[in-house]
């Protein structure tokens, strides 16, 4: 084909004319109304949750667990009262880089700490974005990459004894009863939730209700054991709710059994073990909260400057408990349903391996 004879038509070039826009005025201020006006249109539906305490609450609620219910509630409270102290009335109102100041402003905490806590604003976004809940326009937490430690081997939240040394020395030396809160944590491998009085989210805020009611002195029972030197020598069998709101009852070993009941004295069945000393009357006279217990472990940590928490206790009992009890023994005690459980908190004893019971060739 010979280009020279190709004839090209004249081209008639159109002013552009003004067209209207879909967005009449770009510039106009986001307000809580504009988002749900927005998702009203684009999405078809209306907000599940009328404001940021609803979805707060109705989020916290949808979690399967008591005790997560209130973690979440306590967690999105802690969110609510930031982002206040920002300026910001309304959390449709939070853009990501305000997210990450969120994030920053924990200061610093351990990565298990960490990557929960992220985990939570992440699930809080999800559920309340506009496909779900219909609350967030979208879900600006999704991008926020956190560190997942869930495969981490659970039995290295272990203590050596050196560090259980430390914190026995710092628990005697302080006043008051810490030395009684961390012998029972270790030595029944109770959890936390299952010794101090357990409250969860309520129908009003700063109103909770009681899940659990803590230990009481009737839920000990002395059961006799007498040896040749030891006569009056017995152990408590101690019969609580525990996780999942099954009842479950287990033996205290006799030296913990003995420290306890001298500490009971006269201390009727009605009365708690660990009783609330507040001021406030609508505490005082209950038991300690599993959160004022947690405190005092924190205490311990401080001052024995070991890192450790209440659930570490669990797993550092689990793991010395197997060298003298079968696993399912074991199991029994710390209330698991399964024995894969059990074994994921144990800890392999780090020695010269097996290899030091073969026979030598």
């Amino acid at each position: 084909m010979d280009a020279s004879n190709i004839e090209v038509a004249k081209v008639e070039i159109l002013h552009p004319t003004p067209q209207s826009s879909v967005i009449s005025n770009t510039n106009t201020t986001v307000t809580p109304e504009l988002v749900e006006e927005v998702i009203r249109q684009y999405y078809y539906r209306t907000p599940a949750v009328g404001g940021d305490e609803e979805l707060i609450l109705v989020w916290a609620g949808s979690q399967n667990r008591e005790q997560t219910k209130r973690k979440y509630y306590k967690f999105g409270q802690k969110l609510l009262d930031w982002v206040r102290s920002e300026g910001i009335p309304d959390l449709r109102l939070v853009q990501l880089p305000l997210l990450l100041e969120f994030i920053s402003s924990w200061g610093e905490v351990s990565p298990y700490t960490k990557s929960n806590q992220i985990l939570m604003l992440r699930s809080l976004w999800s559920y309340g974005s506009a496909e779900n809940c219909g609350y967030f326009l979208r879900n600006i937490a999704s991008s926020i990459n956190y560190d997942n430690f869930s495969d981490l081997p659970k039995a290295e939240r272990y203590l050596e004894d050196w560090e259980m040394k430390k914190l026995g020395e710092a628990a005697k030396k302080m006043e008051g009863k810490y030395w009684l809160v961390f012998s029972l944590l270790f030595y029944s491998g109770m959890r936390v939730g299952e010794v101090g009085r357990v409250t969860v989210p309520g129908d009003e805020r700063r109103k909770p209700r009681e899940d659990y009611p803590g230990l009481y002195w009737h839920n000990f029972k002395w059961q006799p054991d007498p040896a040749p030197d030891d006569r009056n020598r017995g152990y408590y069998t101690i019969k609580f709710r525990g996780k999942g709101g099954k009842y479950r009852e287990i033996g205290l070993d006799h030296e913990t059994s003995k420290l306890f009941k001298k500490y009971r004295g006269t201390a009727s069945d009605k009365a708690p073990v660990f009783p609330n000393m507040s001021p406030d009357p609508a505490k005082k006279g209950l038991p300690l909260s599993d959160r004022a217990i947690k405190r005092m472990i924190q205490d311990i940590s401080e001052v024995a400057k070991v890192k450790f928490s209440c659930h570490w206790l669990r797993h550092s009992h689990a793991s010395r408990a197997v060298e003298h009890k079968n696993v399912f023994e074991v199991q029994n005690q710390l209330g698991h349903s399964k024995t894969d459980t059990t074994k994921a908190y144990v800890r392999a004893k780090k020695d010269a391996g097996t290899g030091t019971v073969l026979p030598r060739f």
